[in-house]
């Protein structure tokens, strides 16, 4: 004789497999956890005390400084380490000025204000950059210049690196974020994988398109960010 379940069964059989079908659904939508990296603490940029504002001439963008006039306001070239420190971690391009602490500062020229926020920050996860910069003479926010194409942006492009592997940037060496323009001055970038955890920089570029000159609108201005 084959025996049938009582109802009591099966109502225990049902409770038990919309209980496992619920924490299955639960534990994939679940939200990351974990340490959550971000801006690196440290002193407070100045590296523009002391001189006067940069100043970005739109016509400058293509005309050639005269070499007489050449150099002027902006933060000096950086060396192969700040401060003399000789942990890599500290290091910075030479091609550019200091890598800044902190989530705000000066561009290399002293000609742009730049700050930034982001989701959280992670190993392997995908993270957006929410940048505002403005003019730091006329705190006016930076906007497409005229001589640009159609829906060109002031920021331009993100590089991402770590600084004791320079060769070492996110797992698509071509990678490129998706820049959009939510507000005067203000952009999101990404998604970007940080794909190791330990200290990166990012450096955002600014009118990348110009020429590089003190008083052209091209610009640059690159912060430490640590991932756990």
């Amino acid at each position: 004789m084959k025996l049938r379940p009582t109802p009591l069964v099966l109502v225990a059989m049902v409770v038990l497999t919309a209980a496992s079908c619920s924490s299955s659904s639960s534990d994939q939508n679940a939200p990351a956890t974990g340490p959550v990296g971000g801006a690196v603490v440290g002193p407070a940029d100045d590296h523009c005390s002391g001189q006067p504002d940069g100043i970005a001439d739109p016509a400058a963008c293509t005309t050639p400084a005269n070499s007489d006039s050449a150099g002027g306001a902006g933060g000096a070239a950086g060396d192969s380490g700040t401060a003399g420190a000789a942990d890599c971690n500290l290091t910075h391009d030479a091609s550019y000025g200091d890598t800044l602490y902190n989530s705000s500062g000066a561009d290399d020229d002293c000609k742009y204000l730049v700050s930034w926020t982001s989701t959280a920050v992670r190993k392997g996860e995908s993270v957006t950059f929410t940048v505002t910069a403005t003019s730091k003479s006329t705190g006016a926010p930076l906007e497409a210049l005229a001589s640009q194409p159609p829906g060109s942006t002031a920021l331009s492009r993100l590089e991402v690196y770590m600084p004791c592997e320079p060769m070492h940037v996110p797992p698509i060496a071509d990678f490129q974020p998706t820049i959009k323009e939510i507000g005067p001055g203000v952009y999101t970038a990404g998604p970007i994988v940080f794909d190791e955890s330990g200290r990166w920089v990012v450096r955002f570029h600014f009118y990348e398109e110009c020429l590089d000159q003190d008083t052209s609108p091209h610009g640059h201005a690159a912060f430490f960010v640590d991932v756990p």
